[in-house]
């Protein structure tokens, strides 16, 4: 009986260190490859731009951004293969944090008189990139630990995808713009990002207690989609600019840049997630 009872302790300190270093090893593989692609965001201000739609050569910094990308997904699948998928989208998200920091902010856009129906644009692309990575992730990392009813192959099934759950679960996305608006009140990037990931926690946890047996792919890209749906809010009321810069009455909702949305979707939907498990009863597949 000792000897079964000190197996068994070794097995699971082996199965814990192999999470641990799946984790901060996939973090740093992803900041790194991500951080890569900063250069290709470089604007004519000389500096990385906050958007695509910035950079000197949109098209290069759009296929960098996108091949750093593919690079960072085939790490997170590694990683959710060997913890799980939200762990996986939560080590992605710390790849386009870095990639985000390196790079200009709200204050950056507004001096260079950036569109802000283009920046709703870019922030929109940027939640159909999340929902391909969520649903890439769930596909081939298998379900959630606490949902093991789920099929990972209905992550590719669009009548899945966007149930009526799945619809009903995502409109904890709304609570995003309230995150922004109580969080962010300049323009320093990792309060950005820190507002972002703030509300993406609490859609994250009340997403998953409004639908607890849906797989919650299409909740990944709610808080970006949401988030755009702010950023054209501010296009209508207007008010943004630089002069509404210096004059310290910037819109909060126009803030926020679309790689922050992105980051902090990501991030903090997987937490909320691991949050929600403190609420939700786990069902067995009844």
């Amino acid at each position: 009986m000792p000897v079964i009872v000190i197996a068994g302790q070794i097995h699971r300190m082996i199965d814990a260190t192999k999470r641990y270093v799946a984790l901060f090893g996939g973090m740093g593989a992803c900041m790194l490859v991500m951080a890569l692609a900063v250069g290709g965001l470089r604007s004519v201000q000389g500096v990385p731009g906050p958007t695509v739609g910035l950079a000197a050569s949109p098209v290069s910094a759009a296929i960098g951004i996108l091949l750093a990308l593919v690079v960072a997904v085939a790490i997170a699948l590694v990683v959710g293969r060997v913890v799980n998928a939200a762990v996986g989208a939560f080590v992605l998200g710390t790849g386009i944090a870095v990639l985000s920091m390196q790079c200009g902010t709200h204050a950056n856009a507004v001096f260079v008189d950036a569109g802000p129906v283009a920046m709703a644009i870019e922030t929109l692309v940027w939640g159909v990139l999340v929902l391909l990575m969520a649903m890439a992730l769930m596909r081939f990392t298998g379900p959630l630990p606490d949902q093991p009813w789920n099929d990972p192959k209905a992550a590719f099934d669009p009548r899945a995808v966007f149930s009526t759950e799945a619809v009903r679960s995502s409109c904890a996305g709304f609570l995003m713009l309230a995150a922004v608006w109580v969080f962010l009140s300049n323009d320093l990037k990792g309060q950005a990002i820190f507002a972002a990931t703030a509300g993406a926690i609490f859609v994250g946890l009340v997403g998953r207690i409004l639908a607890p047996r849906t797989q919650p792919v299409l909740l990944f890209a709610a808080p970006v989609l949401v988030g755009a749906l702010g950023q054209f809010a501010v296009v209508v009321t207007g008010g943004d600019g630089a002069a509404a810069f210096v004059a310290g009455t910037s819109p909060r909702l126009g803030m926020a840049m679309p790689m922050d949305y992105a980051a902090g979707a990501l991030m903090g939907v997987s937490m909320g997630l691991g949050w929600s498990r403190s609420f939700v009863e786990e069902h067995a597949g009844d």
